[in-house]
């Protein structure tokens, strides 16, 4: 009788909760927990997901709702029971149930799938067992399932959210990340008023500029109406420390991730809300690690690719495809296997490329030089060039050489394009008016603290000149905001360069040195307050450890970098090089590490640990202690970079401390060897 009864409007709301069970687990609850607990991979915000997944999520409610509302009687009830037994199995398969394959990282290898059959039945049979639940309460509450299914389904949605409302307060601080893009938008289009030009050259010291002009002594003629400093630190002794720093006057102490100091920094009032106030057009083309949230709004060539309808597609589809290898049963995971390296594929064909300054140069040639435009009253463009930066690739014309060359012909290649941009300036009748600055992001001698620094400010044509006044590059931003106002007190140290040369020599200037390796990394502070920058006149005021000197208990399964993060490092005790942001390098006969443990991983099967490795320069033997207990023992060689470095730690070799020690050991290398160059690690659960 209570079949007869059941009308549209009851079939309505079953069929809904069904559904809402449904799209919660698959299209909301898969996606976003997925991205929570593996963020590190994603190129793109939690916030820029939230989109697709709303929109796609709505859409699907709908449809579900619909397909198991219209139909009557047992096909009404066959299509629920399923429906729910899918969905049962969907969160069990992407909560529980997962393992991981090869090396456990998507890279698009090939799987020897048919090695995972005893699995495969276990896995088959949960998900037989989950699709049989719904049929077998039909049977046994015969007037009371419909109840019973939605009770269940609105616990487990509820179970779902209550776990990644944990997992987001867990990991709030890595959400915040920008899927932003360094574009090419306007990298040769200056105004016909007003420009302020920046060339910032990697490693440029001032030594090495000294020698440049010793064998060009028509340099000074090139560059009439410039200042070259003679007295200049710089900001930080590496681009990751002194780019950012230069750029907003806010200083990296590796108290937080390095991600979150340049968000910080670029969300600080500087030279660039300056510049936007007076309606410059102002473009940095530099590497996007630099940049924090806010540079989207104050830099007018960095966009967000998570507000681009297309970048829109690339995020649903493929997280949906990551959602769905998580989430199908073993035998279907195949038809999902992907690379997550293909996140990072869907950039715009204008993305800059830094570290290609050949490309830069050549197509300046192909552009016929600068355009000139009325559309804005000021073009500010700031140029990182590779400068004195190993490897030497370019040629004195300002080619790439695959087969290299050497600093001096890089130099002269650098300065040669940077002429023929300033002679563009001056054919155009745009030089006289042009503020333009050739400096370095770091020196690249003692402590890397002296930069070369030229500098042009506007309506200076007349004669080279040097001054020894004391400049610090923590002067750019105000000098770039005095383009546009006279109203920059407040702005990085308040001084312009033209303001340093009313400067007493002793004026304190500070420097900041990224030294150590290893769980020792840190920043060294400087005082410098006169004239003299040799290492042995300045004096070390302060130092910040990495993360503060604390070691994080390590949570299985989570990948950590060798990165500008830094997160791997910490676990590092010896033979481990410094990361300089990209990559760390195991140096010497022996290496240890030591990672404690949030929770015991239980004894039921052995950790599985993988080291991506970027580079092996020496083939050796390797071998591996965990605990003391030999893990792996094999020959480095190309076949570590293809696949990574893959072994097994036995659960039992585990004590009571939680704490897993490696030794990597190298038996036929002598002292002082680079080995192999690491960007990441990680260890999980078989």
């Amino acid at each position: 009788m209570e079949d007869k009864h059941y009308s549209l409007k009851h079939r309505f709301a079953f069929g809904a909760m069904i559904a809402a069970l449904f799209c919660f687990t698959l299209l909301v609850y898969g996606p976003l927990s997925l991205y929570v607990t593996g963020n590190d991979e994603m190129w793109f915000s939690f916030r820029s997901l939230l989109t697709p997944v709303i929109v796609v999520s709505l859409i699907g409610f709908a449809v579900m709702t619909l397909l198991l509302s219209l139909p009557k009687g047992v096909f009404h009830k066959v299509l629920c029971c399923l429906t729910f037994g899918i969905s049962l199995g969907l969160y069990v398969q992407c909560s529980f149930f997962n393992i991981s394959y090869g090396s456990g990282v998507l890279d698009g290898s090939q799987i020897a799938w048919m090695d995972y059959t005893t699995y495969g039945a276990i896995d088959s049979a949960m998900w037989a067992a989950c699709i049989a639940m719904p049929f077998a309460l039909f049977m046994v509450f015969k007037r009371s399932w419909r109840h019973v299914l939605m009770v269940a389904a609105v616990f487990i949605i509820f179970t779902q959210i209550a776990g990644l409302s944990l997992d987001l307060y867990k990991n709030q601080n890595t959400l915040d990340k920008l899927s932003h893009e360094v574009t090419t938008d306007g990298i040769y289009e200056l105004s016909d008023k007003d420009n302020t030009l920046v060339f910032v050259l990697s490693s440029m010291d001032k030594e090495y500029y000294d020698e440049y002009k010793k064998e060009h002594p028509d340099v000074e003629t090139q560059l009439r109406g410039f200042t070259e400093y003679t007295n200049v630190s710089s900001t930080g002794s590496d681009s990751l420390v002194s780019v950012p720093a230069m750029l907003t006057g806010e200083v990296y102490k590796k108290d937080v991730k390095y991600t979150e100091y340049v968000n910080a920094a670029w969300n600080a009032n500087n030279a660039f809300d300056v510049l936007q106030k007076f309606d410059a057009d102002t473009r940095v083309y530099a590497d996007d690690k630099y940049f924090g949230n806010a540079a989207v709004r104050k830099v007018d060539n960095i966009s967000d690719r998570a507000k681009d309808k297309d970048a829109y597609k690339v995020i649903g589809s493929t997280m949906y495809r990551y959602t769905l290898y998580k989430a199908v049963p073993h035998y279907m995971k195949q038809l999902f296997w992907m690379s997550l390296s293909d996140y990072s594929s869907f950039k715009s064909n204008n993305t800059y490329n830094p570290d290609a300054d050949d490309k830069f140069f050549a197509d300046y040639d192909k552009a016929k030089g600068f355009t000139y435009t009325d559309k804005y009253p000021c073009a500010v463009r700031v140029y990182h060039l590779k400068g004195a930066k190993a490897p030497y690739r370019l040629t004195s014309e300002g080619e790439k050489d695959p087969d290299g060359t050497s600093r001096s012909e890089q130099i002269e290649g650098e300065f040669s394009c940077i002429f023929k941009m300033i002679d563009d300036l001056k054919s155009n009748g745009k030089f006289e008016n042009a503020q333009i600055i050739i400096t370095a992001d770091n020196g690249n001698e003692d402590y890397n603290q002296r930069p070369m620094l030229l500098y042009k400010d506007k309506n200076a044509i007349d004669v080279y000149r040097t001054s020894a006044a004391p400049v610090t590059l923590f002067d750019l931003p105000a000098t770039l905001a005095s383009s546009v106002t006279k109203d920059y007190a407040k702005i990085g140290t308040g001084k312009s360069f033209d303001d340093a040369e009313k400067s007493t020599p002793k004026r304190e200037r500070y420097f900041y040195r990224s030294v150590g390796s290893n769980a020792e990394s840190r920043i060294e502070e400087y005082l410098i307050n006169s004239a003299e920058l040799d290492s042995k006149k300045i004096k070390l005021t302060n130092s910040y450890l990495l993360n503060g000197g604390v070691v994080e208990n390590y949570v299985l399964g989570k990948e950590l970098t060798f990165t500008e993060d830094e997160t791997a490092a910490m676990y590092c005790k010896s033979g481990f090089g410094h990361t300089n942001g990209w990559r760390t390098i195991i140096n010497g006969k022996t290496a240890q590490m030591e990672i404690p443990l949030e929770d015991l991983p239980g004894n039921l099967t052995d950790l599985h640990a993988y080291f991506n490795v970027l580079n092996v320069y020496e083939e050796t033997d390797c071998i591996i202690t965990a605990n003391d207990v030999t893990v792996y023992t094999g020959r480095l060689g190309n076949d570590a970079c293809n696949h990574g470095l893959n072994f097994l730690i036995p659960t039992d070799v585990i004590g009571r401390d939680k704490t897993i020690r490696l030794t990597f050991s190298f038996p036929e290398l002598y002292e002082d060897t680079d080995v192999m160059a690491l960007t990441s690690f990680k260890i999980y659960k078989q």
